[in-house]
């Protein structure tokens, strides 16, 4: 009796060592199952995520160059297309190279810019300083162009340095009289009525090559010595 008692409790034991066996594989298995599935959905959203963020930054990158391309249309057409009125705005800058300053100016728009574009404002810019206006000349305008251009608005900067202004007057003879220039050389100053048959034979010479004048108080100082 007890032979097969022990028997019996053998064979149990065997049964729950296997069943407990089975268990622990099935354990494992499902445990590698879940790591699995849990790795493929990382894999697969880190792959949506990739390809998320490509097309995004794709699309980002479609808008930007569309706005360029706009902007660069928009310039163009700007430039070759858009002419100024008598209502644009004419807006002048002033900058003093000395002081660093800039002074800001509104004014009507000159009659000869009217009706003109960019490219031609740009001309009128160069041919500005072969006909420099007397006052600017005296007060070293070294520059002129065109800083923003629109049909609405005209931008336009001027750069001035005095330092660069040699001599502010120039003396020379005209049909036998002392006749006194701006030193641009075209803008009468003054007509001194000196006649120069009055002066020495070395005025006379000087004054027949033009005599450059720095300022006010070397003018008076040689007028002086003329006239006496």
């Amino acid at each position: 009796m007890n032979k097969k008692l022990s028997y019996v409790l053998i064979a149990l034991g065997i049964v729950c060592a296997v069943f407990i066996g089975d268990y622990i594989v099935y354990r494992i298995a499902v445990g590698r199952m879940e790591q699995m599935q849990t790795d493929y959905e990382g894999r697969l959203s880190e792959q949506v995520d990739v390809e998320v963020t490509t097309g995004l930054e794709d699309k980002a990158a479609e808008i930007v160059g569309r706005i360029v391309e706009d902007q660069r249309e928009s310039i163009l057409a700007s430039t070759s297309e858009d002419k100024l009125t008598v209502d644009t705005v004419y807006q002048i800058q002033s900058y003093d190279v000395n002081t660093e300053n800039t002074a800001t100016d509104y004014e009507t728009l000159p009659q000869e810019l009217v009706g003109l574009t960019r490219d031609e404002v740009d001309d009128y810019c160069k041919k500005y300083m072969d006909k420099l206006p007397v006052e600017e000349y005296l007060d070293g305008l070294q520059s002129i162009g065109v800083v923003a251009f629109s049909k609405e608005r005209l931008v336009i900067k001027k750069i001035f340095d005095s330092t660069k202004v040699a001599f502010r007057y120039y003396l020379i003879v005209v049909d036998g009289e002392v006749v006194v220039y701006y030193g641009d050389k075209k803008t009468v100053y003054e007509y001194t009525g000196i006649e120069t048959k009055n002066l020495s034979k070395d005025d006379r010479k000087i004054l027949k090559q033009g005599l450059e004048v720095k300022d006010d108080e070397e003018l008076y100082s040689i007028l002086e010595n003329y006239s006496s």
